[in-house]
């Protein structure tokens, strides 16, 4: 089994790069061929992140991770995770908060603790406030 950096995944799946994307068909082909690609969260998550630069709106870019995901011989660390973080990414939550958000649950390592007011909006993440400049943090006494 081999991984794939993120720029041989989005050459993949965008075909932006003449000289590239044939290198890297050719090195997925010879992956899947010798075992399989591995597909951690966090190149899921850096792709998802890339392929905003791209003039692709929400739906095609979830079409797109879903059929990598879903790619016979492609082998991700929780697949029930990221077809669920995908699906909450296609509804319009942040594809990275939600791969976290799936894989803390999964570990029982709930709640996620953020800053992020958005994110906090979802169960199991819980929203930290910020210590006003000058004043103690909680615990740290003088």
């Amino acid at each position: 089994m081999r991984t794939l950096d993120t720029n041989v995944v989005v050459r993949l799946l965008i075909g932006d790069a003449l000289q590239q994307t044939p290198v890297a068909e050719q090195a997925f082909l010879e992956a899947i061929a010798s075992g399989g690609v591995f597909l951690p969260d966090v190149v899921l998550a850096d792709v998802g992140w890339v392929l905003r630069g791209y003039a692709l709106d929400r739906i095609t870019r979830h079409r797109l991770l879903e059929r990598l995901v879903r790619t016979r011989g492609v082998v991700v660390e929780d697949i029930d995770a990221a077809i669920d973080a995908l699906e909450n990414f296609r509804q319009g939550a942040d594809l990275t908060d939600r791969l976290i958000l799936a894989r803390a649950s999964r570990a029982g390592a709930l709640p996620v603790l953020s800053f992020d007011q958005r994110f906090s909006g979802q169960q199991g993440v819980e929203l930290l406030g910020a210590i006003a400049p000058g004043k103690p943090k909680p615990g740290n006494h003088p």
